[in-house]
């Protein structure tokens, strides 16, 4: 059986305790710099006065890319999994090659994402930055038959199955939630069984189950007791069913 360690607390102090070389990559899909950080509120010529909104999806850790550096500096995997939006795209890869080579973004196509209501095309892509250090095995890397991945995201309300409700409604318990389909490919093809996988920004914990099903071994680190909750609760369902890979 997979050895799950799942930790509540900061990844930013959490990681500081970590040996070097403790983990074999990093999977993880860190606070999301959104649109909605860049709005601006109220005012307009009204009553109130203009409000300047700034969050990020993983409040109240926020966006913040002071977590590249210690898993660079410090855990040095020998792979790189990481999800982000375009709005951090692009501080994302430089910071990252700071510490690795970037061999690969992947697209993932979100075939089934609801359409907007504001005036912008359908956010139906979001990203998958694939690093890795010098000399890392990457041979199984060709069982991605295409950089652009076609994986629905998961359904919340009356269509969801894999999505994880808020108790007694209809509504996502995590805004962010990746599908298992999205997650286990990389953790299959870019690690080997056995190997050990950091999460930093665990969630719901998609990463953990993902390691549990295919025979690796993970540190979960979140910092919101509410999905840290969530996560418990699907790792231990998880164990109780068969390794898919």
């Amino acid at each position: 059986m997979s050895d799950i360690r799942l930790i509540h607390g900061d990844c930013l102090e959490v990681m500081k305790t970590f040996a070097d070389g403790e983990f074999d990559a990093v999977v993880t899909d860190p606070p999301y710099l959104t649109g909605d950080s860049r709005v601006s509120i109220g005012g307009n010529g009204g009553v109130a006065p203009l409000i300047h909104q700034s969050e990020s999806i993983g409040m109240p850790w926020g966006y913040s890319l002071d977590w590249v550096d210690i898993v660079g500096e410090r855990i040095r995997p020998k792979h790189w999994i990481v999800f982000c939006g375009y709005m951090m795209l692009g501080d994302l890869l430089t910071r990252i090659e700071k510490y690795a080579k970037i061999s690969c973004l992947f697209t993932w196509r979100k075939i089934n994402a609801p359409p907007m209501t504001r005036n912008v095309p359908r956010l139906d892509c979001e990203f998958i930055i694939w690093a890795r250090s010098k000399g890392t095995d990457c041979r199984r890397a060709r069982e991605f038959k295409s950089m652009v991945l076609d994986v629905p995201m998961p359904q919340a309300g009356c269509f969801a199955s894999e999505r994880i409700l808020k108790v007694d409604t209809k509504q996502a318990a995590h805004p962010t939630q990746k599908p298992l389909g999205i997650v286990m490919p990389f953790i299959d093809r870019l690690t080997n069984m056995g190997e050990c996988i950091l999460d930093p920004f665990g969630g719901s914990g998609t990463t953990a189950v993902a390691c549990v099903k295919t025979g690796r071994d993970c540190t979960s680190i979140e910092i919101d007791e509410t999905y840290y909750d969530i996560a418990v609760k699907r790792v231990a369902e998880a164990q109780m069913q068969p390794r898919l890979i």
